[in-house]
C-alpha cells in the first residue's frame, strides 16, 4: 500500500470512529427486533452474505481461527444459517441465535439436513436469559456494534463469561478500527484472555478478528 493511500485510510478510519462512538447509545433504538426482522422480510440474504467474495474471504479466516478442540459453539447473530452451514461442515455442534424469526426460518431451511447437530433459536443476547448449555467457543461476527454502548458490552462480557466452559472460547469479529474497541472492552475485567488477534486490511472494508480464552 503507498504512503499516500495509507494516510487516506488512516484518516477515514478514524472519522468512521468518531461517528461510530458519537452514534453509540442511540444504535439500540434504531437497530432493534423490528428493525431486523423488517430487513429480512424485504430481502433475503440482505447483506450477500452467499454471494460475497469479502464475505468468504473473511469466514476463511474465522474458522482458521477457531480451535481445533472447539465441538459446542454458540453463534450469536446467526442470520439465515451461511456460516452456520460452514460451522456445521467442520463437524461443530452449533446453537444458533437470532432475533429475527424470518432469517431464523430460512436458516432452518437450509440446515434441516443436518438434524440435531444444529438448534436454532429466537434469542436477543442482551435481553434475554435461560440459555442452559455451557459452550467451548461463543461466536460474535458483525453484531455487537449495534448493541449500544460500553455498559452493554460489560454485561454481555459477564454473560459470555458465564455461557464458557472452563477455558473456554470468545470469538470477536467485527470492522476496525471501532471493532478493536469492542474487543479490547472483553479484556477489562480480566475474565479474559488475549489468545490471537489479526488485523485485516481489505479494500471494501478492514476488519479485525479476536480470539479471546476464559482464564
Amino acid at each position: 500500500m503507498s504512503p499516500r493511500r495509507f494516510r487516506i485510510r488512516k484518516i477515514k478510519s478514524y472519522l468512521e470512529n468518531l461517528l461510530w462512538k458519537g452514534l453509540t447509545p442511540f444504535l439500540p433504538w434504531y437497530f432493534d427486533e423490528r428493525h431486523f426482522e423488517n430487513l429480512y422480510r424485504r430481502k433475503e440474504d440482505p447483506w450477500s452474505y452467499r454471494q460475497s467474495s469479502y464475505e468468504r474471504e473473511k469466514y476463511e479466516k474465522t474458522l482458521n481461527a477457531i480451535p481445533s478442540e472447539v465441538q459446542f459453539i454458540l453463534e450469536v447473530g446467526s442470520s439465515e444459517g451461511v456460516f452456520t452451514e460452514l460451522l456445521l461442515q467442520k463437524g461443530k455442534k452449533v446453537v444458533g441465535i437470532d432475533v429475527s424469526e424470518t432469517a431464523l426460518a430460512r436458516a432452518k431451511n437450509r440446515l434441516q439436513k443436518y438434524g440435531g447437530q444444529v438448534e436454532l433459536r429466537k434469542f436477543n443476547i442482551v435481553k434475554d436469559d435461560g440459555l442452559e448449555e455451557t459452550f467451548d467457543l461463543v461466536l460474535a461476527s458483525e453484531v455487537l456494534y449495534y448493541l449500544g454502548h460500553k455498559n452493554v458490552l460489560l454485561t454481555l462480557e459477564e454473560k459470555f463469561a458465564h455461557l464458557l466452559k472452563e477455558k473456554g472460547y470468545l470469538l470477536l469479529v467485527h470492522f476496525y478500527p471501532s471493532g478493536k474497541i469492542i474487543h479490547d472492552a472483553f479484556l477489562e475485567r480480566k475474565r479474559f484472555e488475549r489468545v490471537r488477534e489479526e488485523i485485516t486490511y481489505h479494500p471494501e472494508r478492514d476488519y479485525i478478528i479476536t480470539l479471546l480464552q476464559k482464564k
